[in-house]
């Protein structure tokens, strides 16, 4: 019975010594670089509907700012409200971090530039940082159906290129970085534990959370074994199933403007400079690009994005090594949107 007693103490204190070390560590200052945590939260949750969206009246003012109306949507200034019942003639965004503009300051992405480019549309930046295709156009259906005077929507999604690269043939069109975690961690005990009686939050599995996290999602694998042709097929034709499923609504008067994949990969000179992993992201992502520029439909107009950007330097329209645009690459992109708007309507 002494030793029973003995035991169930030395693991109280135990417990006790982790959950106070534990505490102390995700307190500190040098804990914050630790800290994975995905700034889309800040202005992103799940709506009535079950859906993740922006978070309506949202304002972060910082050196980058971020401010969303009572529609969900991106806009320019605090207060401002974008006005979907009126009669203007629209370009509407849709797609995920690369045209919502992460990072950027709203004058500063490609919806901003685009406002000074061209002042008879009215610019709507119905993009959502994480979003898939298929959430980009769920919400494009969902939510601007009934938006009159639509004239042209932009259409770019660089997501889930790197999901499915993690999850290989488990990889499924439902996960997206607001939810990843879910699908790889949910049999593991320390995210299936995450409280107790009493207690409250453990904060040891928090770190035991957190380092998992970091690992599978700051240095990401591709191993080849776990994709197969199927999956491969799965997620190339995701893409342009989703321009399918705009097209089946049957938008007689709305031209949708489409673009590839586009990565700081694509502006190295030397493939020989990748090392294998890249390669394989290179070549999958080339695949889907392909694809989509074999898609030819009435009122769908691709934008060749990668060509348009071999005479760049990678450092002046990208800031980093994913995807996302500098405020120069934004202005690019803009300006080649604007042209092409121009060129279709003097067509017309």
């Amino acid at each position: 019975m002494k030793i029973l007693r003995n035991t169930i103490l030395f693991f109280l204190i135990l417990v006790s010594i982790l959950e106070l070390s534990s505490l102390i560590f995700l307190k500190l200052k040098i804990s914050k670089s630790f800290d994975h945590s995905n700034l889309t939260f800040a202005f992103t949750e799940i709506d009535s509907n079950n859906f993740m969206n922006l978070k309506k009246n949202v304002k972060i003012k910082s050196n980058i700012s971020v401010f969303t109306d009572k529609n969900r949507l991106r806009v320019k200034e605090d207060g401002y409200v974008t006005n979907l019942d009126n009669e203007n003639s629209k370009i509407v965004l849709i797609g995920d971090s690369v045209p919502f503009g992460w990072n950027l300051n709203y004058k500063d992405s490609i919806a901003g530039h685009l406002e000074s480019l061209n002042d008879e549309f009215q610019i709507v930046n119905a993009s959502v940082p994480s979003y898939s295709p298929e959430q980009s156009t769920k919400k494009f259906l969902n939510e601007f159906s009934k938006v009159k005077n639509i004239q042209f929507v932009y259409i770019s999604n660089f997501n889930p290129i790197d999901l499915y690269l993690l999850f290989g043939n488990k990889w499924n069109e439902e996960i997206n970085w607001s939810n990843y975690i879910n699908f790889f961690s949910k049999d593991l005990f320390f995210f299936k534990y995450k409280t107790l009686p009493l207690w409250g939050e453990i904060n040891f599995f928090k770190i035991m959370r957190k380092v998992y996290v970091m690992k599978y999602f700051e240095i990401p694998t591709n191993k080849s074994n776990k994709r197969t042709l199927e999956s491969d097929k799965k997620i190339i034709d995701l893409y342009t199933d989703q321009l399918d499923k705009i097209k089946n609504m049957n938008y007689v008067n709305t031209k949708f403007i489409f673009t590839p994949i586009l990565s700081p990969m694509h502006l190295k000179n030397n493939l020989n400079l990748l090392n294998d992993f890249e390669k394989s992201k290179i070549n999958l992502i080339n695949e889907i690009n392909l694809n989509l520029e074999n898609y030819e439909h009435e009122n769908f107009i691709f934008l060749d994005l990668v060509s348009i950007m071999q005479d760049y330097n990678v450092s002046d329209i990208f800031m980093d090594n994913c995807c996302h645009l500098s405020s120069k690459g934004s202005e690019i992109i803009a300006n080649k949107i604007n042209q092409t708007i121009l060129n279709i309507n003097a067509n017309n």
